[in-house]
């Protein structure tokens, strides 16, 4: 027996030492290194946990550039700072539960009709903002709680006086701008002072104006170019004749 292993052994020996058992090494050694990389590959995009889920590389947050910069230009046009002067420094993926808890509201009720977005801060000047936005970037909404101090646009602001005067009849010199509102209105409805509006979202960027008439406040919107001043309907204006 002990004679038959030592032969066996020796036949080994020679068939490694000889030109084909080394070509034969070789494409075993190919043959394992291959295989063991498969099996690495196969746990390279995600690595089983102990509870039988998977962590994947997915899971890292990135906020899509576009939207990125449609919040920094909200945060722009309400601040008066450039673009490049502002800061993005938290990106938060978050489900919320529902459309009010979305808008930031302080009580809301328990339905579970969850927007799938993002919480963003970004730095302005020693602030901090928060908005909410969601994954379309349709809905960007900053939160109420900021203090937005921009000043409106001088072009704007005597736009606004002239429409005021000669509704009023009143002197310009006599009117006064009392609060100036950064908004994004959801859509042309809400900007014109629709009561009961859709919900589709075609924003409006401008401010909403109160002046000072007489005894009264007028409330204006006005958009960005100042191509459209609209009066609350509400308001009872005599336009001058």
């Amino acid at each position: 027996m002990k004679k038959s292993i030592i032969q066996a052994s020796a036949v080994i020996k020679s068939t490694f030492q000889s030109p084909r058992g080394i070509f034969l090494t070789l494409v075993l050694t190919s043959l394992l290194s291959y295989g063991f990389g498969l099996i690495e590959n196969n746990y390279a995009g995600a690595i089983p946990r102990l509870d039988g889920t998977k962590l994947s590389q997915s899971q890292v947050n990135e906020l899509p550039k576009a939207i990125a910069n449609k919040i920094l230009g909200d945060a722009s046009f309400r601040s008066s700072l450039r673009k490049r002067e502002l800061e993005i420094t938290q990106v938060t993926s978050k489900t919320f539960g529902n459309p009010c808890e979305f808008k930031f509201g302080e009580v809301c009720t328990r339905e579970y009709n969850p927007i799938e977005g993002w919480e963003v801060v970004v730095r302005v000047r020693k602030d901090s903002w928060t908005y909410h936005v969601d994954k379309s970037g349709k809905q960007i909404l900053l939160d109420p709680k900021v203090s937005t101090l921009q000043t409106l646009p001088k072009a704007i602001a005597d736009a606004i006086l002239s429409d005021a005067s000669s509704r009023s009849g009143v002197e310009i010199a006599d009117l006064k701008i009392t609060k100036t509102t950064p908004k994004t209105f959801g859509n042309l409805c809400k900007f014109h002072f629709g009561e009961v509006c859709t919900q589709q979202y075609d924003p409006v960027e401008g401010w909403e104006v109160i002046v000072k008439v007489k005894e009264q406040s007028w409330t204006y919107h006005v958009n960005k170019s100042t191509s459209q001043i609209i009066l609350d309907p509400k308001v009872n204006a005599t336009e001058k004749s």
